[in-house]
């Protein structure tokens, strides 16, 4: 059986003692940016977080079905997270206007399928090609 890398064990373990979770993604969200959000999202509220979901543009129109629950808002300044977990987001410029709203925070994590990925967050999981 294959391991998994020390970085997704890490990541499991720190989703698993955070009570509020933030989840972000890149500006102008594509579908796979806002699928892996809201997919997050929806796991970590079962589980009993307490998670908000932050993106600096809305929903596409397009989109929207991802979406039916109006899950994904704009940030808020002055919110404080265990921590935030950016998706599909390669690098921390990429989050916009969210930056400044996730900077009181415990962890950033940082998961993403990107080759351009610069590793930006404190726990890091760029998916091998």
């Amino acid at each position: 059986m294959k391991s998994r890398p020390k970085s997704v064990d890490t990541i499991i373990a720190r989703l698993s003692e955070a009570s509020s979770v933030c989840v972000v993604g890149h500006m102008r969200p594509d579908g796979d940016c806002i699928g892996s959000q809201v997919g997050l999202a929806l796991a970590l509220r079962t589980s009993g977080r307490t998670v908000t979901v932050w993106n600096e543009d809305p929903v596409p129109d397009k989109l929207r079905f991802l979406d039916p629950d109006g899950l994904v808002a704009r940030p808020e300044p002055g919110r404080r997270f265990d921590v935030v977990v950016a998706l599909d987001c390669a690098t921390y410029e990429r989050l916009g206007t969210v930056r400044p709203c996730i900077e009181d925070r415990g962890l950033l994590v940082n998961v993403d399928h990107h080759a351009s990925n610069t590793r930006y967050g404190d726990v890091n999981w760029v998916s091998p090609r």
